[in-house]
């Protein structure tokens, strides 16, 4: 009699074995179609439940790895990808470098694979990092009566794929047209923003000169730090020092101000878009002032290339003396008074703040705002002019709005225009701006 005991385990083990491949082979197969069904939750709990039972499946690696670089889990990814073997292995490893955006890495590895995709991101990443050359020129009219201009032309490249580098040189004219005064002077900037893809951070650092209307030459530049939260949302803390010359008085001075400010923002194409910011401003005289303001914005139409947002914003400005100043006193006799006049002006370091194919923008902004306000006195008096001046502050309320537009088009192959115009007026202050910029994708 002929013993099968042996026989019938053995048959017994290999058919238990071919069901468990079977099975495995229907879960990955069912993973496969949930994440071509964008259910990535799905599909990664059934690779991962795969692993659990059979930790050296290729397949289960290398679909989960891909799951997890479509959910954006960029390290874990790529660390799944480098532990298997072949091309596909190595692309999807320096795919989760691309999207991370650790170009540098993501240049690297693409060179040495021979697929259409890795040839297609590596002519994007090269493209993105060949730099460009713009030239640009603003104007700005309003009605101190004041008129500034500036223009440069900046200069950028990229010594690797993560550090760019601008250059900046230009000069900047004033007009203040009651005293018939205008200067011309110079200013140059380098800057260079260095990118660090998996602390997602970003430095940019500048520094520069400028020469200031009353012949000073002083620095400007500053330090920013930027981390972007999501994919949408970033938190920014910076300090620098940089000119203000948008008012008349600035032209007898080296007007100038050191600025500390965190901020956070979102954006999203045509999504909401918000933003918050807080800081703190020191001024060249030794004024200084605090400021909070934030904005939101939703879209309310969107229609094929067009969308419309509509939202609010608000802001607190404060500063620690007024630099509203009396600059001229007059009187007018009346019988036996005399009835006076005065002339005062803002010493003002607030400019207002505001948060690819042919592209036309139009924004509109409007609202209420309150202030405290400065008159002086005494009315009238027997003197020709008044032996104690005195001031009197208080609160006005006043109606900000701001109009502007924007064109921005391809004009040849390598060549960009943008145009920007602009009306903003506020309670002491009203501006007509003028932006054009050239610029060359080398």
């Amino acid at each position: 009699m002929v013993d099968y005991s042996g026989y019938s385990l053995t048959l017994t083990g290999m058919g238990l074995a071919w069901c468990a491949v079977l099975w495995f082979a229907q879960l990955i197969e069912e993973a496969q179609r949930l994440a071509w069904q964008k259910h990535f939750a799905a599909a990664e709990k059934l690779y991962r439940q795969v692993l659990r039972s059979d930790p050296a499946s290729r397949d289960a690696k290398f679909g989960l790895a891909q799951v997890l670089l479509w959910e954006g889990q960029y390290a874990e990814a790529r660390r799944l990808f480098k532990s298997l073997k072949g091309a596909d292995a190595a692309e999807g490893a320096a795919t989760a470098a691309y999207w991370q955006g650790d170009f540098r890495t993501a240049s690297r590895e693409f060179a040495s694979i021979d697929r259409p995709f890795s040839r297609q991101s590596l002519a994007q990443i090269r493209s993105a990092s060949a730099g460009d050359v713009r030239a640009t020129v603003e104007g700005l009219d309003d009605n101190q009566p004041y008129r500034a201009w500036r223009s440069s032309v900046t200069v950028s490249s990229f010594s690797d794929p993560l550090t760019r580098w601008d250059v900046s040189a230009g000069a900047y004219g004033l007009d203040n047209i009651d005293r018939g005064i205008t200067h011309t002077e110079p200013f140059v900037t380098a800057t260079n923003a260095l990118v660090l893809p998996w602390q997602r951070l970003t430095i940019t650092t500048s520094a520069g000169a400028i020469r200031y209307p009353d012949g000073k030459t002083g620095p400007i530049g500053g330090l920013t730090l930027s981390r972007k939260l999501s994919s949408n949302s970033s938190l920014t803390i910076s300090g620098d020092h940089r000119e203000l010359l948008t008012n008349a008085t600035a032209i007898d001075t080296h007007a100038s101000v050191t600025r500390f400010a965190a901020g956070w923002s979102r954006y999203i194409a045509r999504g909401w878009l918000a933003g918050v910011e807080a800081g703190h401003n020191s001024y060249f005289d030794h004024n200084s002032g605090n400021y909070a303001q934030g904005y939101a914005l939703w879209p309310i139409v969107k229609r094929g290339r067009t969308t419309f947002w509509a939202g609010g914003s608000a802001a607190v400005r404060n500063t620690g003396e007024t630099r509203f100043e009396l600059d001229a006193v007059s009187s007018v006799r009346t019988s036996n008074f005399f009835s006076y006049s005065y002339r005062g002006s803002y010493r003002g370091y607030w400019t207002p703040r505001f948060p690819k194919d042919a592209e036309l923008k139009a924004q509109i902004e409007g609202g209420v705002g309150r202030d405290e306000a400065r008159a002086f006195g005494p009315a009238s008096g027997t003197s020709p002019l008044p032996h104690n001046i005195f001031v009197i502050d208080f609160h006005r309320t006043f109606h900000p709005y701001r109009l502007s537009a924007g064109l921005s088009m391809p004009v040849a192959t390598a060549y960009r225009i943008q145009v920007d115009i602009e009306r903003s007026v506020t309670v002491f202050y009203a501006a007509n701006a003028f932006r054009a910029s050239l610029v060359r994708h080398r």
